[in-house]
């Protein structure tokens, strides 16, 4: 599912499936339903079509051999699946970045727990989940300084964070979604699923308070890291104390 590979799904999709059915594993397939309905239920604050062609103007993503240049009034609407096969409506670039490496973290934890595992922790670098009757700590840092900045527990749940700064140059940035009107540096949501909680992270950067219904009906939480440092809550639960 990698966009930098120019033989995965993702690339052959990018490269042909304005053309013709591309067909795909089964575990894409998964995971670009996921994100089709994340689209759909957030108004398209979570897109992988105009994610993906940001991510290709600013050259995070490489231009494979082949691959037309997208579209730029393509977004979501855009992708058709059927079954295990996918068609574009118009040239686009999908980006599954982290929805992909959270569906990735799901599937390890079902493959600990069918292993016979009692608790684990998996984690994938700004995506990861924990199962089993321990409580784990977590440390999220300061994007600026990366210094720790926010000790959490959690138990049988999800965590994701998105990072970036608002100013000044930087390797973090949200340059890849659309722009918010918060002086935020991070997003952390806790949820049921890696998948879910990386998704959510995205779509409360772009929402803000008006997300506060797609958290809750997801059994989500979430807080926010501020320029100044702040710690803000945005809506509590129980699994982030």
């Amino acid at each position: 599912m990698s966009a930098h590979d120019p033989a995965s799904d993702v690339s052959r999709i990018n490269c042909g499936a304005h053309r013709e059915d591309v067909a795909v594993n089964a575990t894409t397939a998964d995971v670009l339903r996921c994100a089709m309905r994340w689209a759909e239920v957030s108004d398209a604050a979570f897109d992988i079509v105009s994610a993906g062609r940001r991510s290709l103007a600013r050259g995070a993503l490489p231009r494979h051999p082949g691959q037309p240049l997208p579209d730029p009034f393509a977004d979501w609407r855009a992708v058709r699946i059927n079954g295990n096969s996918v068609r574009l409506d118009r040239p686009a670039c999908l980006d599954l970045g982290g929805i992909a490496k959270g569906y990735a973290v799901d599937r390890a934890i079902d493959a600990m727990r069918e292993a016979g595992a009692m608790r684990g922790l998996v984690n994938a670098g700004g995506d990861l989940r924990v199962f089993g009757d321990h409580a784990w700590l977590v440390i999220v840092p300061d994007p600026s300084s990366r210094q720790p900045l926010v000790s959490t527990r959690i138990m049988n749940t999800a965590l994701a964070t998105s990072a970036g700064l608002p100013v000044g140059p930087s390797h973090l940035d949200f340059s890849h979604l659309r722009r918010s009107m918060h002086n935020w540096m991070s997003v952390t949501v806790c949820a049921p699923t890696a998948c879910d909680a990386d998704a959510l992270a995205k779509i409360v950067w772009v929402m803000g308070p008006r997300a506060e219904i797609l958290v809750r009906d997801h059994e989500a939480e979430a807080f926010v890291i501020e320029s100044d440092q702040c710690i803000q809550p945005l809506w509590a639960a129980k699994a982030i104390a």
